[in-house]
C-alpha cells in the first residue's frame, strides 16, 4: 500500500479565514507558531509579535526545535495565540501547553488534527486512554478514534468549548481551536 504524502498546508485558504476567526475577538496577536513551516499561515495577517518554531532547517524564519519537546519549557505567558497545525493530531503538543504554568488564560489555541485507521496514535495517547496493550493486538480499531482522544484528553484538563469544522476524504480532519479557561 502506497503511503500518504505530507503535504504542507493544504487548504490554505481556509486555514487562514479559521486563524482570522478564533483571534477576531483579540486586539493584538502575540503568536508562537509551533508547526511554522514556511511561515504561510500567518503571512497575511496583521501581528504585533510572531515566534514560529520548525523542526526541518531551512523552512521560514524559525526557531529549528522540536515544538513536541520545546514547549513544555517554554514561557507561554507572552502569547495569546498559540498555532498546532501539525502532521497527525497535536496530543503531546496541546497537553503540554495545557500544562504548562505559563500559558494564560484566554489564550487561543489553534489545531488541526488529522487521522485514519493507517495513522498511529502517540504512546502518551496510549497510555492516557488505557490501551497500550490491546493496541499492539488491534492498532487500526484504536487509531481511527485518535481524534476523539484528543478531545477527551482536553475536556479532563478543562477545556469546555471547542469549535471546529470537519473535512472527510479518506481521512478524518478536524480545524479548529480553543481558548484556555
Amino acid at each position: 500500500m502506497k503511503q500518504p504524502t505530507k503535504t504542507d498546508n493544504k487548504s490554505v485558504a481556509n486555514k487562514v479565514f479559521l486563524r482570522k476567526k478564533a483571534t477576531e475577538h483579540l486586539d493584538k496577536l502575540y503568536v508562537l507558531d509551533l508547526f511554522a513551516g514556511n511561515n504561510v499561515l500567518w503571512s497575511g495577517i496583521d501581528k504585533a509579535r510572531y515566534y514560529g518554531v520548525e523542526l526541518m532547517a531551512g523552512k521560514g524564519k524559525n526557531l529549528n526545535a522540536d515544538a513536541r519537546q520545546a514547549v513544555a519549557s517554554l514561557d507561554l505567558s507572552g502569547f495569546n495565540v498559540i498555532d498546532c497545525d501539525c502532521y497527525g493530531i497535536p496530543y503531546e503538543v496541546c497537553k503540554k501547553i495545557l500544562e504548562n504554568n505559563s500559558a494564560k488564560s484566554g489564550t487561543v489555541v489553534i489545531f488541526t488534527a488529522i487521522t485514519n485507521a493507517l495513522s498511529g496514535l502517540t504512546k502518551m495517547c496510549m497510555d492516557d486512554q488505557n490501551i497500550g496493550q490491546m493496541y499492539k493486538t488491534a492498532p487500526t480499531t484504536f487509531n481511527q478514534n485518535g481524534v476523539e482522544y484528543f478531545y477527551d484528553m482536553l475536556g479532563n484538563l478543562g477545556i469546555t468549548k471547542i469549535k471546529y469544522y470537519e473535512a472527510n476524504d479518506s481521512y478524518i480532519k478536524h480545524y479548529g481551536y480553543f481558548v484556555i479557561e
